[in-house]
């Protein structure tokens, strides 16, 4: 019997979810430097990411889907494989700024990937003011988390211009995908796949009983009640096209912040959005009395993890917007996002938990048959906050370093708003991924974020350990940013397909 490499359970959002406004993929813009790598160009930067590439397998693999969305893709080998088909160039308009730059980037994320051929796009773009280049990387959600892109990023690259030797880890290289596989062999895998789920799903919907009972009896017969998640002008429905805003705050600063109250470095980047997504609302006097609530990413990962796969669950926060204090804010979420990464990691089922057990087509049916304006109060979270830890160290590909990299992630019918964040070489670099149409002047948002940074900065007394202004060129741009943009402006960061 020939050996078949399928897709898990915890892929099937990935898959199913995609629809003709719904990308399933993901990216990272990466700012470069190579004012001292003379003759740096596309050229010279394909060469390389293709010699890198082909150590990493699964690069070279597409999905091979059942008919009709019934059972979940395995992963084969593309026959035809070419990096012409994955590897681009493309230049900014001129000035080639900030706005530039993020409409180029809007644009090339708004299309599917192909999926008849591995499911990634490397974008090498031109033009970018002061001479320099970007990267644009895109790819499926299906392939790998945030970790698991993070890790593929220090793969591809190097932590010196001029590096020696070196070798990937055999785990990764010896990687093999499977078999095409014969039709008897997906017909039945299919088939008992199908007739075991009214089973799992019973077996997950007791357990969410037993579960549910078990934190009543710890918590002395109280139950917890459901928060309420108000409706903003963002949970409606979304098109096809996206909008971007970027930009890096000092990550000291933040590990400053942290120390003084006692919490975590992701409870001090919830407080940041929560901070500006308030002011944000306030200005356009759209906030509502009840909090902000967000959906977070908890890595299921160990230590000792090198797979590229997805190893994820999600829970729920709150964002603390009604609070007008901004360490009553901070309090707040630490308290409650302790709490639900407690529940993830021992047990606790959401409804990913319960959307993975059901085959593609029905997920798909689900997406699409959701009402909108009603998906927030459904999941219980108006947006999407991830934050992932990336390398402390500069980065280097083809001798040319790598300033910033900014991620771009998945928005959703009901909730138009994602914020992702990535620690870089001392900053933390944001990336706000947005529905264009119900976002006006999503730069604001980026504003916020440093407002807030700020306020949390002033809260600390003069001896204490405030950390130094981030010396980024991310951070540089921002400050530059609130100088000289107008207050209120009403252009978009979206370009129409």
């Amino acid at each position: 019997m020939k050996k078949l490499r399928q897709l898990t359970p915890a892929d099937v959002m990935f898959i199913g979810g995609e629809t003709p406004s719904v990308y399933q993929h993901t990216a990272g813009l990466v700012l470069l430097e190579s004012s001292e790598r003379p003759g740096f160009g596309f050229e010279q930067y394909r060469q390389h990411i293709a010699e890198r590439l082909d150590k990493i397998p699964q690069f070279h693999w597409r999905l091979h889907e059942v008919p009709l969305g019934l059972d979940l893709p395995y992963w084969v080998e593309d026959e035809s494989f070419s990096y012409d088909h994955h590897i681009r160039r493309i230049a900014v308009p001129s000035p080639g700024d900030d706005r530039a730059l993020a409409e180029v980037v809007s644009y090339l994320y708004s299309r599917h990937l192909d999926r008849s051929r591995p499911l990634w796009e490397i974008w090498f773009i031109e033009g970018v003011s002061g001479g320099n280049f970007a990267i644009l990387q895109k790819m499926h959600h299906c392939m790998m988390d945030g970790e698991g892109a993070s890790k593929l990023v220090e793969a591809m690259c190097d932590f010196e211009p001029e590096p020696p030797p070196r070798t990937i880890d055999p785990s990764i290289t010896n990687a093999r995908p499977g078999d095409v596989p014969e039709h008897w062999r997906q017909a039945l895998n299919t088939a008992i796949h199908l007739y075991g789920m009214p089973l799992r799903i019973s077996r997950e919907a007791i357990g969410a009983v037993r579960h549910g009972i078990s934190k009543r009896i710890r918590a002395g017969g109280q139950s917890d009640k459901k928060p309420v998640t108000p409706s903003t002008s963002f949970n409606a429905d979304i098109s096809g096209e996206r909008g971007f805003v970027y930009g890096s705050v000092s990550l000291e600063q933040i590990k400053a912040v942290k120390s003084h109250f006692g919490v975590t470095v992701n409870d001090v980047v919830l407080a940041l959005v929560g901070s500006s997504l308030r002011d944000y609302l306030l200005q356009r006097d759209e906030l509502p009395d009840e909090s902000l609530r967000t959906s977070i990413a908890v890595s299921l990962r160990t230590e000792s993890d090198d797979e590229f796969s997805n190893h994820v669950t999600v829970t729920t926060v709150t964002l603390a917007t009604d609070r007008e204090d901004p360490v009553h804010r901070l309090q707040a979420i630490a308290a409650e996002s302790a709490r639900a990464k407690d529940e993830a990691h021992h047990g606790g089922k959401g409804v990913m938990e319960f959307m993975q057990l059901l085959p593609p087509l029905l997920v798909n049916a689900m997406i699409n048959m959701a009402p909108a304006d009603q998906v927030a109060q459904m999941a219980g979270v108006n947006l999407i906050v991830s934050s992932v830890r990336g390398s402390e160290k500069p980065l280097y590909v083809a001798g040319a370093r790598m300033n910033s990299m900014y991620p771009m992630s998945i928005i959703s019918p009901g909730g138009g708003v994602n914020v992702t964040c990535v620690s870089y070489a001392g900053n933390i670099d944001f990336g706000v991924t947005i529905e264009p149409s119900m976002v006006p002047d999503p730069w604001r948002i980026i504003d916020g974020l440093h407002k807030a940074l700020e306020d949390y900065q002033a809260l600390i007394p003069k001896g204490g350990n405030r950390g130094k202004k981030s010396s980024g060129t991310g951070a540089r741009r921002g400050a530059a940013r609130r100088k000289k943009r107008p207050a209120r402006t009403s252009t978009s960061t979206s370009t129409k397909k």
